[in-house]
């Protein structure tokens, strides 16, 4: 790679660096320790930062964007106090493996003073505030290092198991004029291109000979982008597939080999069943030790942490799924096709998916009329209405995401979202998934309580005129929570009161809202008036201006009726 020798303080350094590794956006909430960094983008044009009014927006944008545009985002925060506030979000990354690096400036915490503003304590490191999820860390005393340590975070982002890295610099390295330094770019070491040869026939001769497989996909596919890869295996073999916690990405729910998500799947003695992918969900109890009654458990993925981690395999491979993908559908010969178990799957798949389709077509049409909207109602007429090659950044777990048109191909919708169940990732995440897919039509969908963790972040969508649709799925309601404590049953069920879950009384004007920071909108009560209005959304996204529609959805599940309260007014 190419190697300029540059003069200029260290921030210019960092900046240069950034340029080299073909940085675009510096996701940003700015602070004056870090002057030395935006003092030199005035000085060394080609980052355009991205100011975000929150330290969590800030760290969902750099999200979305890795996601989008499938290259590792760039971060720069404020000391160690900005660095706790984007925590919740950067454990999202951390748990979904996102590649990003995450910079602030640091305080000296004990040469003069140990008890400095908005810094790490007496006796603590800056670092120690994201030990836990963080891939690496370090700090930068010397500008001279600035560059080099650059390189190496992004270096380290980007490799297999990918993941947020952390640099801290001293205000003073950011600052210290005429350093003298060499500037060159790092790519993630390459993964060994095919398994070995043995390992590869082991898995695909499992699969052919198998009665009752199973295939298992998860985030890495789309990370290598091995979307048709994926699909080539599935439908050749006649695999039914499953994915993870709601993962709508991984595989297409619409496909007639798609049967559900794993968590639902019921405990059947399959003898194979093939992990692609797949990073567990895990809620720390005994049901996470899947696959118990199975002949045959392999997996494929790229973190090796995760590999035989919550339910042991016999046979595992750690790397670039699309390597191994693509080395198992080079065994594939078209005379495999007549093998009868083969045959026979693919009929009763075929049979399964056109009754699936069709049962959820005749739910969806029994509740275009109800009122309030039904979700699954608002879920068909995006579909119909929304664009191709939508982007939803969805941070919706108990809506209808599966009715919509996700899918690998042409014309089909791509979902990003995150697993780490941390709030506030969506309107963060949509910011920057518009920045890095600039040609897809981009829709911000999630539920009202959602949207109370990164509101603020519709002002960023105003500034850089980013078209981006934000669906507000409102139920008045923290569904996932209420949903959840029935099922817990007790007191909950007996009185129908579930604390803290209901978000009326008063009820959240999103429209206002939006508009007080730029952005116009609407609301929806009629189910009559669904399609209209999201025309009208679409309308104004495709001439270049985001919008949001507020569609008042009724509640669904457990405790559905129950605004119940606990009221109080202070006495004086």
């Amino acid at each position: 790679m190419e190697r300029q020798e540059v003069v200029g303080t260290g921030g210019e350094l960092l900046v240069h660096q950034l340029n080299a590794q073909g940085v675009d956006f510096a996701f940003t909430n700015t602070g004056s320790a870090e002057a030395g960094f935006f003092n030199a983008l005035l000085t060394v044009p080609g980052v355009q930062p991205v100011l975000l009014l929150m330290e969590p927006l800030v760290l969902a944008a750099a999200d979305g964007y890795a996601k989008a545009a499938n290259k590792p985002a760039f971060v720069n925060v404020h000391l160690a106090a900005g660095t706790r506030q984007g925590s919740g979000q950067m454990q999202n990354a951390y748990f979904d493996g996102t590649p990003m690096v995450v910079t602030a400036a640091m305080r000296d915490a004990g040469s003069f003073g140990d008890h400095n503003t908005l810094g790490a304590s007496a006796g603590f490191s800056q670092l120690e505030t994201v030990e836990g999820i963080s891939k690496k860390r370090w700090e930068v005393w010397d500008a001279r290092g600035i560059p080099t340590v650059t390189r190496r975070a992004f270096k380290d982002a980007a490799t297999y198991p990918t993941g947020p890295v952390y640099v801290a610099y001293t205000s003073q390295a950011l600052e210290e004029p005429d350093v003298k330094a060499h500037i060159q770019a790092a790519d993630a070491p390459h993964m060994g291109l095919v398994p070995d040869e043995g390992i590869i026939h082991s898995i695909f001769d499992a699969l052919l000979n198998a009665d009752k497989p199973l295939l298992v996909c998860g985030p890495d596919i789309m990370a290598a982008e091995a979307q048709n890869d994926i699909l080539e295996l599935s439908e050749r073999m006649a695999l039914p597939v499953v994915t993870g916690f709601f993962d709508y990405g991984s595989f297409p729910p619409q496909h007639p080999n798609y049967i559900g998500q794993v968590e639902n799947l019921s405990e059947e003695p399959y003898d194979v069943v093939l992990c692609v992918g797949y990073r567990q969900n895990s809620r720390g109890i005994p049901q996470d030790l899947r696959f118990q009654n199975t002949g045959t458990v392999l997996g494929i993925g790229h973190d090796p942490n995760l590999l035989g981690n919550t339910f042991p395999l016999d046979l595992a491979v750690w790397g670039n799924v699309r390597h191994s993908l693509r080395a198992l559908n080079a065994l594939w010969k078209d005379d495999y096709a007549s093998q009868p178990q083969i045959q026979a799957r693919a009929s009763q798949l075929r049979e399964q998916g056109e009754w699936r389709v069709k049962q959820l077509e005749d739910e969806a049409r029994s509740l275009a009329t109800e009122k309030p909207i039904h979700p699954i109602h608002l879920a068909k007429i995006a579909s119909k209405v929304l664009p191709e090659e939508t982007l939803v950044v969805s941070e919706n777990f108990r809506a209808a995401d599966h009715y919509m048109p996700f899918g690998f191909n042409k014309g089909q919708w791509r979902l990003v979202r995150t697993f780490g169940g941390s709030l506030g990732y969506g309107v963060g995440a949509a910011v920057g998934a518009q920045l890095g897919a600039p040609d897809r039509p981009v829709v911000c969908s999630l539920g009202d309580g959602a949207v109370m963790y990164g509101s603020s972040g519709f002002w960023s969508m105003a500034r850089y005129s980013l078209p981006i649709l934000t669906l507000v799925w409102n139920n008045m309601n923290y569904q996932t929570v209420r949903t959840n404590f029935h099922a817990h049953g007790e007191e909950f069920v007996k009185q129908n009161k579930y604390p803290e879950c209901f978000l009326g009384d008063p009820a959240i004007d999103f429209v206002m809202l939006a508009k007080s920071q730029g952005i116009e909108g609407a609301v929806v009560h009629e189910p009559s008036e669904l399609e209209a209005a999201m025309r009208r959304g679409t309308e104004v996204t495709a001439g270049g201006e985001p919008y949001l529609l507020d569609v008042r959805i009724a509640t669904v599940g457990g405790g559905a009726d129950s605004t119940w309260h606990q009221a109080y007014k202070l006495r004086r």
